[in-house]
């Protein structure tokens, strides 16, 4: 924009011919009507000028945008009315009474009299010449662009704002015009592709692209522009090493406050860490699910080993006590069967008596009903071994009393205490009736006997386990199991029931104890366990289990 100064090579001396000034007098006369007219109408500032620069005519929207009233301009000379605009407009009329060319667009920068910020106009000058073609005057029309100006600023200032901006994001961004074409790249577009500035081209997007993605590429965008919506996908964009790495890209409309289209913004984000993260994730997730079968199996199979080594237990003791009555037995039938011999041969001879015969009988006798004895008895052991064998796989669901259940087993738990210096009480409330699965709850209480034996009293300390069984309302009983053993430490406290967990491995431990613990009482009695323990205070697990076994349980007993 130019300034006052722009106009101090312009003379500013003009020379005045005054019969000239008579004529354009008796001219302007005539036409001063006409010519308000047009000035009270104009939206924007007019004023003529003599040649020596006197206002002989303006209009109030000139005279506010000087800050003078109509009064004060005319017959004044511009020098009087607004000096700091002096010198540059004498310049300009003088230039045109010599030239007689129009001079058009000029901006000039100054203060209106009554205020001391600084305004902008553009101006535009033309001759008026009287009938016989000589200029006798300069028609001035001015237009403020103060705001216009200010405005401009501000854009630019934005403008330098988002480019700074732009420029200091990591990602490659672009804009474009409403038709698409690109008109500008921030730095690390040009950074990523090598391109220097004044080199980009609008298509480069396109020339960086991997040729694999270009036409559906070029298809997403040429929708895009079409309905004016947003895009989003990922490319391959080359870089200036040659190399294709992906990106995220997006395209987003810039709409005025109408929701019209005026421009596109762009960005592209590098997604190659992402996406090598994510091949990671998937590896390690396969890695992870490979093991995860692995130690499945591995716990199917400890699992397996547990129940047949217990079953082996089993089948070993039913074997001694089927032992004694099958050897009884065969004692019996051996003899019984010397005697029918030697009975048979006597027959045979012909010489048998009555007394041989009675004799025959009576042994007979008893050994028939001794035979039936031990055999009944080995019966009802191999019947009691198929009914526990059977209740390891299909428990079935019964009525009993838990108090005399929680005896029994306890009585089978004793000797497992050996030499150990440990006393184990049991406390049950009489008449607690439940329907439910013995076998599993006999399970639950053997590991947890196990579990506390093994891990809570090492080497050979002494020490008390207790076993507390009550009513827990009228639906649902409470078994408390303790001991005064070592306790855990916060961190084993957490991971007390995860299968494989334990703090023996070296002597032969599997962690899979209170893991099926858990897993008996959660899924299969239908109950639940609190577990808590401190370091050298003992350990109580109590378990919480419903009167009647939620339906559906009885099935194989799934420890998995």
């Amino acid at each position: 924009m130019s300034d006052l100064g722009a106009m101090a090579d312009i003379p500013t001396s003009v020379p005045i011919d005054a019969p000239a000034s008579r004529v354009f007098d008796d001219e302007l006369h005539t036409a001063l009507p006409a010519l308000q007219l047009l000035y009270d109408t104009a939206p924007i500032g007019l004023a003529f000028l003599t040649p020596d620069c006197r206002y002989l005519q303006i209009n109030q929207r000139l005279t506010e945008i000087c800050g003078l009233s109509v009064e004060d301009h005319l017959g004044r000379s511009v020098r009087d009315c607004v000096p700091a605009l002096a010198e540059a407009v004498e310049g300009i009329v003088h230039s045109i009474m010599n030239t007689g060319d129009p001079v058009i667009g000029i901006e000039v920068a100054g203060q209106r009299a009554d205020q001391t910020d600084e305004r902008s106009w553009v101006t535009y000058w033309h001759p008026l010449r009287n009938s016989t073609g000589e200029i006798v005057g300069v028609n001035v029309a001015a237009e403020e662009i103060t705001d216009r100006k200010l405005a401009e600023a501000a854009l630019k200032a934005s403008e330098r704002q988002f480019h700074t901006l732009a420029d200091s994001i990591p990602q490659l961004v672009w804009m474009a015009e409403t038709g698409g074409r690109i008109y500008w790249f921030n730095n690390h577009w040009r950074a990523y592709t090598g391109t220097p500035v004044g080199e980009t081209s609008p298509h480069d997007w396109q020339t960086n692209l991997a040729p694999t993605s270009l036409e559906e590429a070029r298809g997403r965008w040429a929708q895009a522009l079409e309905k004016g919506t947003a895009l989003e996908m990922e490319l391959s964009l080359r870089g200036k090493d040659g190399q294709y790495r992906p990106f995220l890209t997006r395209a987003v409309p810039l709409c005025d406050s109408a929701g019209a289209v005026y421009g596109w913004i762009g960005t592209h984000i590098d997604i190659s860490e992402r996406k090598r993260g994510e091949q990671e994730i998937r590896s390690a997730r396969d890695a992870a699910e490979g093991a995860l079968r692995n130690l499945r199996e591995t716990k199917n199979s400890l699992i397996e080993t547990e129940k047949l080594a217990a079953l082996g237990r089993l089948v070993a003791g039913v074997a001694h006590e089927i032992n004694t009555p099958v050897g009884n037995s065969l004692t019996v039938a051996s003899s019984l069967e010397q005697r029918t011999v030697a009975f048979a041969a006597e027959v045979a001879r012909g010489n048998l008596k009555r007394s041989s015969l009675n004799d025959f009988l009576e042994v007979s006798r008893e050994a028939s009903s001794q035979l039936v004895a031990n055999l009944h008895r080995a019966a009802e052991l191999i019947q009691s071994f198929k009914q526990v064998a059977t209740d390891r796989n299909y428990s079935n669901q019964r009525v009993f009393d838990l108090g005399e259940l929680t005896e029994q087993v306890v009585t089978s738990l004793r000797p497992g205490l050996g030499n150990q210096h440990l006393t184990l009480n049991v406390a049950c409330q009489a008449d607690l009736t439940m329907n439910s699965y013995p076998g599993p709850y006999g399970q639950v209480l053997t590991n947890l006997f196990l579990n506390s034996v093994t891990h809570a009293f090492p080497d050979g300390k002494t020490g008390a386990i207790d076993i507390r069984v009550q009513a827990a309302g009228h639906d649902a009983v409470d078994v408390l199991f303790s001991d005064d053993g070592c306790g855990m430490s916060l961190d084993v406290l957490r991971n007390a029931f995860d299968p494989f967990f334990t703090t023996r491995r070296d002597r032969g431990s599997t962690g899979l104890g209170l893991h099926i613990v858990h897993t008996i009482v959660t899924n299969f009695l239908g109950g639940r366990l609190h577990l808590d323990s401190d370091p050298g205070k003992g350990t109580r697990i109590q378990l919480i289990l419903p009167r009647d076994a939620p339906a559906g349980a009885a099935g194989p007993l799934d420890l998995n």
